[in-house]
């Protein structure tokens, strides 16, 4: 079970990891809720694709949720919602 300092960590992780990535993709954008849950989304994605060579340090988890986010974002406008970017 996740501590409370753990899910705080998560929350500030995914939610910078989200933001910045709802800025690099543009379109309607999603609102702050939707920017952390595709961060903390996209911190699971990441460590699957880095592996063990993800780091751990503030920045690397950033970097590494902020790539996860990336691609559930690409996957969420190619699969789901193909108006999302007009």
């Amino acid at each position: 079970m996740l501590s409370l300092c753990s899910c705080i960590w998560v929350i500030i992780v995914g939610g910078t990891a989200g933001f910045l990535a709802g800025q690099v993709i543009r379109g309607k954008g999603y609102n702050p809720i939707g920017n952390v849950l595709l961060g903390m989304l996209g911190s699971f994605v990441g460590r699957m694709i880095f592996g063990g060579n993800a780091p751990s340090n503030i920045c690397g988890a950033i970097f590494v949720s902020f790539i996860g986010a990336l691609i559930l974002i690409a996957g969420v406008r190619i699969f789901i919602d193909k108006d999302f970017a007009k």
